[in-house]
């Protein structure tokens, strides 16, 4: 495992993805900085710089997804893990070593987000609004996240061989992801009542009448289940605040698990060509 993990980053400071990935989260870093700078001139807005931070979590997904497929699609297409089994190595290490290294990445293309966010921002907005056991809570939150992101891609790559048809499955499973979010929010945004207007005698009148659409108790509870689940659900609600803090970190180990289990149950047993 030692020695897979030690190709891994050897292989990983060399690749131009990483560094491209490393670049891509500095310049987002000084470009939301930037944005939000010229919005406090212009409007005086207040900026949390906090909010800044996890702005980054809500897209980390698509990113994850592109940087997992291509980087571990090259093991395929180069013969690297057939080479690696042929010398002695197990497929479980092989396996746990590339999502090790991935997860590692990921990581680190997001603490160094914040760290951006920090260094630049903190100077220009002030200090963090909120408290700094609620930000380590928050941010850890979102790291475990991250690793369930990772083991959801690092599957996907592992079990496909071809790394085009990798990235694509990965974007489209995490749109997908997104667009399940966004309709279970939009359920559950549902207002009771809503205005109807009327023409009575030539005059506009309102009244007050039950939203046809406003969800059944039992269906806010499905909705808000499949937000929680889902690694986008959870990366909004955190970043809006709104998030159970001791819920989430249970559905992301949750999904480590299962995605993890079954993917070195399936790589034991894959044919490799």
């Amino acid at each position: 495992m030692i020695k897979l993990l030690n190709a891994g980053f050897t292989r990983l400071r060399k690749n131009k993805l990483f560094w491209l990935l490393t670049l891509f989260s500095i310049v987002l870093a000084l470009f939301m900085i930037y944005f939000r700078y010229n919005d406090m001139k212009a409007y005086e807005d207040t900026v949390a710089v906090e909010q800044l931070m996890f702005n980054y979590s809500t897209i980390i997904g698509i990113v994850m997804s592109i940087f997992t497929s291509l980087f571990l699609g090259v093991e395929y297409s180069d013969g690297a893990i057939r080479n690696k089994i042929s010398i002695g190595h197990k497929r479980v290490n092989i396996y746990l070593s590339n999502f090790i290294v991935t997860t590692i990445t990921s990581l680190f293309s997001f603490i160094l987000f914040i760290i951006v966010v920090a260094i630049v921002g903190i100077p220009l907005f002030g200090g963090i609004t909120i408290s700094f056991s609620q930000l380590l809570m928050t941010l850890g939150c979102m790291f475990v996240t991250v690793i369930a992101y990772s083991s959801i891609f690092t599957f996907i790559a592992m079990m496909i061989s071809n790394k085009t048809i990798t990235a694509i499955v990965s974007i489209m499973f995490t749109f997908g992801l997104m667009m399940i979010t966004l309709t279970c929010f939009n359920i559950l945004n549902e207002q009771e009542y809503v205005d109807e207007y009327t023409m009575i005698n030539g005059k506009m009148e309102v009244r007050e009448v039950k939203n046809p659409k406003y969800p059944s108790e039992e269906k806010k509870k499905v909705c808000q289940t499949l937000v929680d689940i889902n690694p986008v659900g959870q990366m909004i609600q955190l970043a809006e605040g709104a998030a159970n803090i001791k819920v989430l970190p249970i559905y992301s180990l949750g999904i480590v698990v299962i995605f993890t289990g079954v993917g070195l149950v399936l790589f034991k047993k894959k044919e490799l060509k």
